[in-house]
């Protein structure tokens, strides 16, 4: 009888979030149908929305200013709040947060109370008070915006924030990047898409019943709006970049596995808790439930379907760990693929790489032949530039000499060519020549250099074009034979 009127208890039980009804299969204390409505429940019940925040919460800050204000005679316009994060490490990389933050548009409160936003730096003290939006209840340092000073004002003042908001997060003011309170970074979001173009629909020709105007010829296309031609630098070196693309792609797409991965390793790892969970569940109400007498066939049925459930909900998790064990697998044979195919692109890229330096140093060693040989053609047009100006100098002076030979008259320039004669034929018999032996011929001491002489064998010698009447007489026997005959 207990047993049927749990049961009777437990079909009626409700959701206390959603109001839908539990499964009967559930166990006995559960009070939520999923864990989602658990979280929404505990969240309603313990976080503080910033709705439910008015001025007084924050009438202790107001108060010390406005009592600073006084103290300083100045009126204070605004005030900012800074604070450090409670993780040492990341005060050591971002130091001191500013709130509210410089340069960022964030969530604030006007003056009839209603949520704006706004980048002002400093949260508004007059006309109005603001209250300040903080991520951690504590002591903050005071900063001052005073009337007629365009800058602020650090004060040594701290106030004490009794009300905090989750949302609000610790920020570094220099890269704006923002953590949590345990000292996680928080990734920015990515930059949206850019929307398509739209297209401009042709308009229909109009119906007139009138003549339409001549259309205007078209124009030839304008030469300004010739696309550059592609150097040939960037044309050899785009393999390299979509080499570095595909990498890209890799890595993003391996990232993505890796975290599907670890994502399907905790869902069957919750999957696993929650089995153990029932079944440890499902052993505590057996023994819970007392033992009727076998008479009883209400109890032993109500057993014997529950037991049922209980088997066919572990086959279904036995099945879905198996689905998620297998998908794992899958999802390690993807990862392996790419990593080999990451492996090879890198390869690539470093063959490339290599490729790319050896041109370099190629091109580095012909433009240093070219330098030497551009040197080496501009000494060679120096030097004959000054053989060239040596050319025309002698030149000059022989035409010099020329036009004074040609002035001077006939019996002056005789004289002087037949010394000239003279005394080259003195320096021609004083200069006993050589043979390509390299010995030295004597000559005659008072004929000097005479034609050879004639004899029997050899005959007169050539004269070359002198005639036979001028040749010299003959001497000798054959003079005495001659003159018998």
């Amino acid at each position: 009888m207990l047993s049927d009127l749990g049961y009777d208890l437990r079909r009626k039980c409700q959701c206390k979030s959603c109001k839908n009804p539990i499964p009967d299969t559930a166990p006995l204390h559960k009070r939520y149908c999923q864990a989602l409505c658990q979280a929404n429940a505990w969240s309603r019940a313990n976080r503080q929305f910033s709705s439910a925040f008015t001025v007084s919460d924050f009438e202790n800050v107001r108060e010390e200013i406005k009592q600073f204000e006084v103290r300083l005679k100045v009126r204070v316009l605004g005030y900012a709040l800074i604070k450090a994060h409670p993780q040492y490490e990341v005060v050591s990389k971002i130091g001191k947060s500013t709130f509210p933050p410089t340069g960022r548009k964030t969530k604030r409160s006007d003056e009839t109370g209603k949520v704006c936003f706004s980048s002002a730096p400093f949260f508004s003290f007059a006309p109005w008070f603001e209250w300040p939006r903080v991520p951690l209840v504590g002591l903050y340092q005071v900063v001052v915006w005073c009337e007629g000073k365009p800058t602020p004002i650090v004060t040594g003042l701290h106030v004490e924030v009794r009300k905090a908001l989750p949302a609000v997060h610790f920020h570094d003011d220099k890269t704006g990047q923002r953590y949590t309170l345990k000292g996680d970074l928080i990734q920015p979001k990515p930059p949206k898409p850019p929307k398509p173009p739209t297209e401009r629909k042709k308009r229909k020709p109009a119906t007139a019943t009138e003549p339409q105007p001549e259309q205007a010829p078209e124009r030839a296309p304008s030469p300004d709006r010739v696309p550059e031609r592609v150097p040939a630098v960037a044309a050899q070196r785009a393999p390299d970049a979509e080499l570095v693309a595909r990498v890209k792609k890799l890595e993003e797409e391996r990232a993505g596995q890796t975290k599907e991965r670890a994502d399907l390793l905790a869902t069957i790892e919750k999957e696993r808790k929650e089995h153990a969970a029932t079944r440890r569940d499902f052993e505590l109400l057996r023994a819970t439930v007392p033992r009727t007498p076998a008479r009883d066939d209400s109890s032993t049925r109500l057993q014997a379907a529950e037991k049922r459930a209980l088997d066919q909900r572990l086959q279904e998790f036995e099945k879905s760990v198996g689905q998620l064990g297998e998908r794992v697998a899958e999802q390690e044979k993807k990862i392996a693929k790419l990593e080999t195919e990451r492996d090879d692109l890198a390869k690539q890229v470093k063959t490339v790489s290599s490729q790319r330096d050896e041109l370099q140093v190629e091109r580095t060693t012909l433009a240093r032949q070219v330098l030497k040989l551009e040197d080496e053609r501009k000494e060679t047009v120096a030097q004959a530039e000054r053989e060239r100006t040596e050319l025309a100098t002698k030149l000059t002076e022989a035409v010099r000499q020329r036009d004074e030979l040609a002035a001077k008259p006939a019996h002056q320039t005789a004289p002087a060519a037949t010394a000239e004669v003279v005394m080259a034929a003195e320096g021609a018999d004083s200069t006993p020549p050589t043979s390509p032996t390299g010995i030295v011929i004597p000559r005659l001491a008072l004929g000097g250099n005479l034609p050879l002489a004639s004899s029997p064998k050899t005959g007169p010698p050539s004269l070359g074009i002198l005639s036979q009447n001028n040749r010299p007489p003959i001497r000798g026997s054959a003079n005495r034979k001659h003159k018998g005959r």
